[in-house]
């Protein structure tokens, strides 16, 4: 199945031009597939009204997702465990697949996210 793969700039001069039309929320970019992952650039724009990350509704993926905060920073928060993890720039985090969890970031951030892989497959 054929399918393009974006580059890092090209991912986010599209998302930069998707946020100017939705400024308050988060958009996403997806850059490529490798190996049975999706690899994605998440971004917000600055907030001038804080969210508080319990009152986005959380969600759970499939597979495991990896977070990469390459600009500004996130909050996850776990409503199972009322568990909150702060990300800022350079780190990175694992969510397990089909844990509940939300996300959210009052500031302008960039976030390379990973979700899936077929690493377990034998």
């Amino acid at each position: 199945m054929p399918f393009s793969v974006k580059s890092l700039k090209e991912a986010i001069l599209e998302l930069e031009n998707r946020l100017l039309s939705n400024p308050t929320d988060e958009e996403c970019v997806v850059l490529g597939y490798a190996d049975g992952a999706e690899v994605s650039l998440m971004g917000w724009n600055e907030r001038p009204v804080s969210r508080d990350v319990r009152d986005v509704p959380p969600h759970a993926n499939s597979a495991d997702s990896m977070q990469i905060v390459l600009e500004g920073g996130m909050v996850i928060y776990y409503p199972d465990e009322d568990e909150t993890v702060v990300l800022n720039t350079g780190d990175c985090h694992v969510v397990p697949g089909g844990k509940m969890h939300s996300c959210v970031s009052t500031q302008k951030s960039l976030v390379l996210v990973v979700v899936g892989h077929r690493a377990l497959e034998r």
